[in-house]
């Protein structure tokens, strides 16, 4: 199945590994390695994880304090963000898919 990342999706992945980076590069890359894991995942099996708020899922990237949350549509899996798990909740919510995006 088709994996899209929204562009938001994709700057939020790469300001948390410029983040991580800041205290570790080794860790900076691991969290690259885990969150390319977690979308392999939802990829082999995108229905497994239970839909968390309506339609949304969301997979961990291993030991990070990161989720890819994503909604399948259309039939492909949309990564609408790359979120911390403990910070702003739902400010994903309101994305659409009208730009160019990444393909994963």
């Amino acid at each position: 199945m088709k994996v899209r990342l929204h562009p938001e999706a994709l700057a939020e992945a790469l300001e948390a590994k410029y983040y991580i980076r800041e205290d570790d590069p080794r860790e900076a890359e691991a969290f690259v390695v885990e969150l390319q894991a977690a979308i392999d995942r939802i990829r082999e099996n995108p229905e497994t994880p239970a839909c968390f708020s309506g339609e949304y899922r969301k997979m961990r990237a291993g030991k990070f304090r990161y989720a890819a949350v994503y909604r399948l549509r259309e039939g492909e899996i949309q990564v609408m963000a790359v979120m911390h798990l403990h910070r702003k909740p739902g400010y994903w919510k309101e994305r659409r898919f009208d730009r160019p995006e990444h393909e994963a």
